[in-house]
């Protein structure tokens, strides 16, 4: 997997596994409108349908999320449009313009149709944020004026550059997107410099994880997304790792190192380990499936979570009896289940294919 395929895929696990915080961070004020007892609705397939990707031109990532608005006697909901551009494009305005109004056509549902449980889509809401280097772009607004005749669609923009002018404001933001901003502008501050520094530099984030308490699971997921940002040579990159290996040694959280690489690498650390003690082809392809089958597992209950919520012991056992195969497969599947119904079905259908 390239460099810019793996950054891409950081980014939609973290907007996956932190929508409300990235909502929180980037625009408190439509946090503060939607009603967040109600799980987010990631229809990133709907929107791949809806879109020919091979004409809308180089771009990091775009999600359609389905929310409820806060406060509301019937149900409302609305789709947030929203894109993470990584560098500079003439037409993103445009393209902004092309995908909202598309999205409007296919959902819009005028007032009165479908006001039962389901609700009604109220608006279609796009968002931006610039995660590229360049101090002067910037682009807000599509318009078009002529012979009498005016288009302005205008929508909220963030730009990550921006974050450098408070630096003490982010490092004291307990919000994991502090932590996912103060990456990125590192990842372009430390470009042109020596290795070292990004060293350095990864070595300081990693460290700040702990140092703000988060959670076991939120050291994980912010730590994968440093590693995938801020790259290094394969020789610092070991050094990096050990570094690491021995401060959670010192902390006694073992976190990191317990899950390394996951996503890129076969099989987690000990399963490695696990085959090279034991001298044997055998085991050591074992230990790389084994590794593989706990970090898949891992990465399907954190989407469930994040989707459906927490989920029953049942569930939980159920899923850990499943293969490799199983849970490869139920990685695709996920992202068409509606509801916890969908994967209790699936679950028995794989008991049923298997018995």
């Amino acid at each position: 997997m390239s460099v810019a395929a793996e950054q891409d895929s950081s980014w939609k696990e973290i907007l996956d596994q932190y929508f409300p915080e990235f909502m929180a961070f980037f625009f408190p004020k439509i946090h503060q409108d939607i009603d967040w007892s109600r799980n987010p609705e990631f229809l990133d397939k709907e929107l791949e349908q809806l879109f020919n990707e091979g004409n809308a031109g180089r771009r990091l990532v775009d999600k359609l999320v389905k929310v409820y608005r806060l406060g509301t006697e019937e149900p409302i909901w609305l789709l947030i449009h929203l894109e993470i551009q990584g560098y500079a494009d003439p037409s993103f305005a445009q393209r902004m313009f092309i995908y909202n109004y598309r999205l409007y056509d296919r959902y819009f549902q005028p007032k009165g149709i479908d006001p039962g449980s389901a609700g009604r889509l109220d608006k279609v809401i796009s968002l931006a944020v610039l995660t590229d280097g360049n101090k002067r772009y910037h682009p807000k607004r599509f318009h078009i004026k002529e012979w009498g005749f005016e288009l302005s669609f205008k929508f909220p923009s963030v730009k990550l550059l921006k974050y450098n002018e408070n630096w003490a404001a982010l490092e004291a933001n307990p919000n994991p997107f502090a932590i996912v901003t103060m990456a990125v502008l590192r990842m372009h501050q430390d470009k042109r410099k020596p290795p070292e520094e990004r060293l350095s530099t990864k070595l300081g984030l990693t460290r700040r994880l702990y140092e703000r308490h988060y959670s076991r699971q939120e050291i994980i997921d912010l730590y994968r997304f440093i590693d995938n940002i801020i790259r290094l040579p394969e020789e610092l990159d070991q050094e990096f790792r050990q570094e690491v290996t021995r401060y959670e040694k010192e902390e006694r959280m073992p976190y990191v190192s317990s899950i390394e690489r996951l996503g890129r690498e076969d099989g987690l650390k000990e399963g490695l380990e696990k085959g090279r003690q034991e001298g044997k082809q055998e085991g050591r392809q074992e230990g790389k499936q084994e590794g593989r089958q706990e970090g898949i597992l891992i990465l399907i209950l954190r989407q469930l979570k994040r989707r459906f919520g927490e989920q029953a012991p049942e569930i939980e056992q159920a899923l850990s009896a499943l293969s490799l195969v199983q849970l490869e497969e139920l990685g695709e599947a996920i992202f068409d289940f509606s509801s916890q119904t969908d994967l209790a079905l699936w679950l028995q259908a794989q008991a049923k294919a298997h018995s």
